[in-house]
């Protein structure tokens, strides 16, 4: 009985004339294409009021924008005289952008680096010869001048300002194709990629040779970079871009413009990451700061009471969340400037105020590294006093030195024969009877920071796990 009813349901259904069940079609099928356009035009509607539109943009910067091109010095041989010859080819190219009415144009060292003479394009294809106002290798920032007026300058952005996952755009030259324009999303700040002054700007930014010096712009018209290197197997973009920020090369221009050459503030010390394990033993909550692992001697580190030991967490109000952005922040300073350093010193919070020295060779603050295994146990080695000949050659004179190094020990903390322990667990050591004292006293099992030394090398912390 229960299958009867939609049995006579579909027969009515059936039943009524094939006229009125075309017309029901017709209708339904209408219904179904306004349907779909409504759903297409929303979407498009949605589509677009969530991308960007750079159109504005991009005409008000490529004004702004240069093509640079460059000729090398080249020694040729005459034929006929046999008598070599001075001639000119074709050099590095890039990007570049003005910066001032007057004819001020900032681009990449690299692009301008050894070359005998530059031209720069303006956005209305006008060729002009440069001067090199001045260059600084290591943030690669060349600063140049085109006898030009009236000139429309890109306005100067604010990178602290600017958020990961905003849109920017690109524009420049690359392969020489002038005023090319890319955009993409800022991927992240403050990269460390090889140069210790260089907070670079990460970006997915379709970045190619011949990008070189140009701008890097955000949706307000205001550049906040400039593009500088890609990383990448096959030579182009591969979505890793970086930039180098405006505030750093602006910092470097004033200096270029009024001086011709970069000064740099000097701290004096050795520093390294705070590892999850370093972190823990120092009783830090996370993973954060620099810790020093070495201060030089009647350095403005070692004159201000810093220790190795020490994380810095902040300098002045500037947070150091990693350990590479130290040389970026005391790098900024001037030589002569004090700031405020916020440091962790064992389990204590304290401020050292710090007069910034000259740099006169040294670095800034130098990264330093020795390996280590992911098993660290702290018994199966030998040590002895540190040789006078090692004192005489290495001038580290406080510690004691690794003989012999067992299988499943020490070893397995990266440390080896010849390495020279300084302090464990923040106690310092200068000779081999202090450093049996501090073992002893350690408890039965846990986890302590050592400090080792490789002569040559530098010094390193590592993380001892020891069963005694």
């Amino acid at each position: 009985m229960n299958n009867l009813a939609p049995a006579k349901s579909f027969n009515y259904l059936s039943y009524r004339s094939n006229a009125l069940i075309k017309s029901k079609n017709h209708y339904f099928k209408s219904f179904l294409a306004l349907l779909s356009i409504t759903l297409l035009s929303f979407s498009q509607v949605s589509m677009s009021a969530q991308l960007p539109d750079f159109v504005e943009l991009v005409e008000k910067s490529q004004p702004s924008v240069v093509s640079i091109s460059t000729t090398v010095k080249v020694r040729q041989r005459n034929f006929f005289s046999r008598r070599p010859s001075s001639g000119s080819s074709r050099g590095p190219s890039g990007s570049g952008f003005i910066i001032s009415k007057d004819g001020y144009v900032i681009t990449n060292n690299h692009v301008v680096e050894g070359v005998d003479k530059v031209f720069v394009r303006l956005h209305n294809g006008n060729d002009l010869e440069a001067e090199i106002v001045g260059t600084d290798a290591e943030t690669d920032i060349a600063l140049l001048k085109i006898s030009e007026t009236n000139l429309t300058p890109l306005e100067i952005g604010d990178i602290d300002a600017t958020k990961v996952g905003s849109w920017v755009v690109a524009i420049g030259a690359p392969f020489g194709y002038e005023q090319t324009v890319t955009a993409g999303i800022v991927s992240a700040k403050s990269r460390s990629v090889g140069e210790q002054y260089i907070p670079y700007i990460q970006t997915d930014v379709a970045i190619n040779p011949g990008n070189s010096g140009g701008p890097l712009i955000n949706m307000n018209g205001k550049v906040i970079g400039i593009n500088s290197k890609i990383l990448s197997t096959s030579g182009g973009s591969n979505g890793l871009s970086f930039s180098i920020p405006i505030d750093l090369a602006m910092d470097v221009v004033g200096q270029l413009k009024d001086d011709g050459t970069v000064v740099r503030g000097y701290l004096g010390v050795n520093y390294q990451e705070v590892s999850y394990e370093l972190a823990k033993s120092f009783g830090l909550k996370r993973s954060r700061g620099a810790l020093i692992n070495h201060v030089a001697p009647d350095s403005p580190a070692d004159k201000a009471g810093l220790k190795a030991g020490d994380i810095v967490l902040k300098i002045n109000k500037k947070a150091i969340k990693n350990h590479s952005e130290l040389p970026f922040v005391i790098g900024r300073y001037r030589p002569g400037d004090s700031v405020k350093m916020h440091i962790v010193r064992g389990r204590d919070k304290l401020t050292k105020k710090v007069t910034i020295g000259s740099r006169t060779g040294e670095q800034v603050a130098e990264n330093s590294a020795i390996p280590k295994s992911d098993k660290e146990d702290w018994l199966g080695a030998e040590f002895k006093n540190i040789p006078d000949e090692i004192i005489k050659r290495s001038n580290i004179r406080n510690g004691v030195m690794v003989t012999r190094v067992e299988e499943g020990s020490v070893a397995d903390a990266g440390i080896r024969e010849g390495d020279i322990i300084q302090s464990v667990q923040l106690s310092s050591t200068s000779n081999l009877i202090e450093f049996k004292r501090i073992i002893e006293s350690l408890p039965e099992s846990g986890s302590v920071p050592v400090l080792v030394n490789r002569p040559g090398s530098g010094a390193q912390y590592v993380i001892l796990d020891f069963n005694k």
